[in-house]
């Protein structure tokens, strides 16, 4: 008996492992590689910032480095917090922490 029991539960686990997904993200932790191909998706509260500049990708293909999404960002404009960066939005923002917030792609340093 303990024999027949054995191998009905190697059946279930084989079938538990046969019908897991497949092509599931990988959770990344922060700083990283990200990208959309291979399923290496960002952990919770990171988000996959492409390199300055490359705005969209026409393939659709997203890949970039695993960051921080801020929780608090200070912008003062005669301050050190105020250095405005381009987004790949088109929008000028306070800074480059703002812009993370927002989850948006930098296109470059400066006003748009």
């Amino acid at each position: 008996m303990p024999y027949t029991r054995l191998l009905a539960l190697a059946f279930i686990a084989g079938l538990a492992i046969v019908s897991m997904p497949h092509g599931k993200a990988r959770a990344v932790p922060a700083g990283q590689p990200c990208d959309s191909v291979s399923g290496a998706a960002c952990d919770k509260g990171l988000w996959c910032e492409p390199a300055a500049g490359k705005c969209m990708s026409q393939s659709g293909v997203t890949s970039g480095t695993c960051v921080a999404i801020p929780k608090l960002c200070i912008a003062r404009k005669n301050g050190k917090s105020f250095q405005p960066v381009c987004g790949c939005n088109s929008k000028t923002y306070s800074n480059d922490c703002f812009r993370r917030a927002y989850r948006v792609a930098k296109f470059h340093d400066g006003k748009c």
